[in-house]
């Protein structure tokens, strides 16, 4: 389902080693029947990052770090997953209104501010989710960037996010752990 689109929505894609200055790496575009799979491995960090969440801090961006982004073709949820080696340690989810993929190849999301985040145990499993960013929610449709359709559906679907990863049922994260256990290699 497609939303009134804001002007003010943000769109984001899957350009990460452009994202981050001086890091460098390997990605390819994986497309899968879920959606498409953005599979980055960093060789070259020169600012490591962390993210603390309920506490528990975890590598986010570091050499060796391998970041895993499905964005789906239906849906209102792109999760990146990241790994520490082939160990799993975060779990982040962009809320967005729609997703697609350009014509360069690589997917893109329409960001609706909310995100879901959680860390993830070695067997995959996550911890206790956190909603975060709901000030910016509020200050886009405050400012005329988002609908109050397209706040309604955030809320609405970071809360079934956050309950899925609570009980460890998210499909995304699924698919990305069979993607992982399973090798896929291609592209």
């Amino acid at each position: 389902m497609l939303l009134p689109y804001a002007a003010g929505v943000k769109r984001k894609d899957g350009r990460y080693l452009q994202l981050f200055p001086g890091v460098q790496g390997t990605q390819r575009v994986v497309t899968l029947p879920e959606g498409w799979l953005v599979d980055v491995t960093f060789t070259h960090v020169p600012q490591p990052h962390t993210v603390t969440v309920h506490g528990v801090t975890v590598p986010t961006l570091a050499v060796g770090a391998r970041w895993l982004t499905l964005v789906p073709t239906q849906g209102h949820a792109a999760l990146l997953v990241i790994l520490n080696g082939e160990t799993p340690v975060f779990a982040y989810v962009d809320v967005c209104a729609a997703t697609g993929l350009g014509e360069d190849g690589i997917p893109w999301l329409d960001d609706l501010y909310l995100d879901v985040r959680a860390t993830l145990n070695a067997d995959w499993t996550p911890g206790v989710p956190e909603i975060i960013d709901a000030d910016e929610l509020d200050a886009a449709l405050r400012g005329g960037d988002i609908t109050g359709q397209q706040h309604a559906l955030a809320w609405a679907t970071a809360r079934e996010v956050a309950a899925q990863l609570t009980c460890h049922a998210n499909p995304l994260l699924h698919t990305v752990e069979a993607f992982v256990l399973g090798g896929v290699a291609s592209g």
